[in-house]
């Protein structure tokens, strides 16, 4: 056990790496597609992706670029000490029913879900299972991405560390509280919730010490 939770802690401080650089990045490049800016990017964090636009010249914010720049970040962690692989869009190991209210609901007659990104290790063994979010989508949204990740059965050896990463534009007081009641049950289940704000930065305390207010 002692060693599983080394290998946990190791992985951990590799992915949380990623999600610092991801964050970073994001607001470089949000800077550049909002505002113009074009303000010196280390060269640890430059990457290809940009914001489009929608036909009435808004930007298009969604959990696709937090992904891409996600996996842009994680191929730049990996080397010789942390040999790792990754999926994108990996079935799950249940089966769910994805129709209904309730969806997805475990079920041995349904079908294979998915999960937006997992790592794997040298063995193709599951290290981290990680859902995006953007835009504070709906309770329901949550509650299917949050339903995988607390799933045992996707997690049968629990070496796998669960994270649910999520991206808004803009967030205020309403922002957080709304974000906490759709993910306070999230630590109890062990899965890592990070946020981050394109107007003011990283959000996930915020939204934590939202309870209180």
């Amino acid at each position: 056990m002692e060693v599983e939770m080394n290998n946990q802690s190791e992985v951990k401080k590799h992915i949380d790496n990623v999600i610092e650089r991801t964050f970073k990045a994001l607001l470089f490049i949000y800077d550049k597609c909002a505002n113009g800016n074009e303000g010196k990017i280390p060269e640890e964090l430059k990457s290809r992706i940009i914001f489009p636009k929608y036909s009435n010249g808004q930007l298009r914010i969604s959990e696709q670029e937090l992904r891409f720049v996600f996996v842009e970040q994680l191929n730049r962690e990996i080397n010789d000490k942390w040999l790792v692989y990754y999926s994108v869009e990996t079935p799950t190991i249940s089966k769910y029913r994805l129709s209904g209210k309730d969806a997805p609901k475990p079920d041995n007659s349904g079908r294979s879900a998915n999960f937006d990104l997992v790592i794997h290790d040298e063995n193709y063994n599951r290290i981290a299972l990680i859902e995006f979010k953007a835009n504070n989508a709906d309770r329901h949204d949550h509650n299917k991405d949050f339903k995988k990740l607390s799933n045992k059965e996707e997690n049968p050896n629990k070496i796998a560390l669960k994270y649910f990463i999520e991206l808004v534009e803009s967030s205020n007081d309403a922002t957080f509280r709304s974000l906490w009641s759709k993910t306070s049950n999230f630590e109890d289940e062990g899965i890592i919730f990070r946020c981050l704000c394109l107007k003011n930065g990283e959000i996930t305390e915020k939204i934590k010490r939202s309870q209180n207010k």
